[in-house]
């Protein structure tokens, strides 16, 4: 059986990136209200998966800084280092979605979710990955004896396309 650098199998690695392709907002009426804090010493973008699941970044936060966002349940936030692309994380996920606020339950002015932007746990690989980005420009990298793969792993940005 065949395994990806996760020990992830052929087929849930497929599982796990046809998820990430498919995120994005859902239409919705129900109103969140959060206040993203960066708690982080990076620059964070924050950036809203649209309705065909498209990065829209809202804004980029210093360390410690924080913005309230009047969004809506099922619409997705993903956050990212402003300098490297690298995942961050809230609640210990990639993924951010809010909860609903119930007009008729809850009182107003409605209680914002606090929601800290924090750096996750990262792999072994990925941190290893990152300081060598970090020490060595693409010059240096294509110069290294090993293999292409890994050489491509370094220089190309953490953050792609369609990955979460």
């Amino acid at each position: 059986m065949n395994h990806d650098s996760n020990g992830n199998t052929s087929s849930q690695y497929q599982q796990q990136q046809n998820q990430k392709r498919n995120l994005h907002s859902a239409k919705s009426r129900t109103h969140a209200f959060v206040r993203f804090i960066n708690r982080t010493v990076r620059k964070v973008d924050i950036i809203w998966l649209n309705y065909e699941g498209v990065r829209i970044k809202y804004r980029t936060l210093a360390p410690d800084q924080f913005i309230d966002v009047n969004t809506f349940v099922g619409h997705p936030w993903i956050f990212r280092d402003s300098v490297t692309g690298d995942k961050l994380s809230v609640e210990f996920k990639e993924v951010f979605q809010g909860i609903g606020w119930n007009q008729t339950l809850d009182r107003w002015p409605p209680q914002r979710k606090v929601v800290n932007i924090s750096i996750p746990v990262y792999t072994l690989r990925e941190r290893c990955l990152q300081v060598v980005r970090q020490a060595l420009n693409k010059r240096m990298v294509d110069q290294l004896e090993i293999p292409q793969a890994l050489k491509q792993d370094i220089i190309q940005q953490k953050d792609t396309v369609n990955q979460i």
